[in-house]
């Protein structure tokens, strides 16, 4: 995991690799906070078919957006060897000096060797970030840190209880925390209590309704929330965004159930998820990935965009095919 002090020292080159999905995704997310602060508020992505404009999609937003915006451009490798393409982004003129663009780099190779020739020429222009795995008492200390909304005496315990029963899988601990995130009040272990509809429909029942393309019940849920609860607002992004994420990538994979469970999707939705994917072409959900960044700087007050209004469109747009 990178910190803080290491991007204030990086360029805007960033390479992530590694078996850890929730790392990876955190990772991503801290960058996207750090280029944001630094001006970057235009995102375009290429994936396995761009692959062959990358070099001309770099150098045609060097000097930023028509708007005078800086650009993030994502490069999401999601299987086999590094492609040339991506290997010879180093070798592209003055790329330590295109300072209206960053490059992040998402792949999914879990190891690198850093004794070849390319991972060095990388290395140089990039800040990589290594998600592997993380040993037990690596693990301990990176729940303590998402448990840092807990109370000091209820800590030990919730670490403990959430570690064992979910020893080796950040993505299940990662969910165990966002529900204690909307039951966890005050630091005193009681449930928040609710007079209104919201309690009845959990953020994280979004993810079952909007899979079955079920647009209504969807869209009731964000509105129970907008009413009662709405600073579940990042939380309700993070969900929309896993959606559409772990779709794309199984839309590109040739395996898309080991795709979609690599990307913490759980085993028994597997089946509703690739129905769900077979009613969305990549190109669209592309396109909604897009939406999503923009939806995440709505919600930081980054964009004059209403998020509740965004959300509602982005809900409906992956409901109703």
């Amino acid at each position: 995991m990178t910190t803080q002090k290491y991007l204030d020292q990086s360029q805007n080159i960033f390479f992530i690799f590694g078996s850890e999905v929730v790392l990876k995704n955190s990772s991503k997310d801290l960058l996207l906070k750090h280029l944001s602060n630094k001006g970057f508020k235009e995102k375009t992505i290429i994936n396995k078919d761009g692959f062959d404009k990358i070099d001309q999609t770099i150098i045609e937003n060097a000097s930023g957006s028509l708007f005078g915006s800086k650009i993030i451009v994502e490069i999401n490798h999601d299987q086999g060897k590094i492609p040339d393409q991506i290997i010879k982004i180093s070798q592209i003129e003055n790329i330590n000096h295109m300072d209206n663009i960053a490059i992040i780099i998402n792949s999914s190779n879990e190891k690198l060797n850093f004794t070849t020739k390319w991972v060095k020429q990388m290395d140089e222009i990039a800040l990589i970030i290594d998600c592997g795995k993380l040993k037990s008492f690596e693990e301990k200390i990176w729940l303590k840190h998402q448990l840092s909304f807990i109370s000091e005496k209820d800590r030990p315990s919730l670490v403990q209880n959430i570690s064992e029963m979910n020893s080796g899988n950040l993505v299940a601990q990662q969910n165990e925390v966002k529900l204690l995130r909307l039951t966890y009040k005050d630091g005193d272990g009681q449930e928040r209590k609710s007079s209104t509809e919201s309690a009845e429909f959990m953020p994280f029942e979004l993810e079952d309704k909007i899979i079955s393309n079920n647009t209504k019940q969807a869209l009731r849920i964000i509105h129970s929330i907008k009413s009662a609860e709405d600073h579940y607002a990042p939380l309700l992004v993070w969900i929309v965004g896993k959606i559409i994420n772990s779709a794309a990538n199984a839309r590109q994979s040739k395996n898309p159930i080991d795709s979609l469970i690599k990307s913490g999707v759980w085993k028994n939705k597997t089946s509703e998820y690739m129905h769900f994917i077979k009613n969305h072409k990549l190109q669209n959900l592309i396109q909604l990935q897009r939406n999503v960044f923009e939806l995440d700087l709505a919600n930081k007050g980054l964009s004059d965009k209403d998020f509740w209004y965004e959300l509602d469109n982005i809900v409906i747009k992956l409901t109703s095919n």
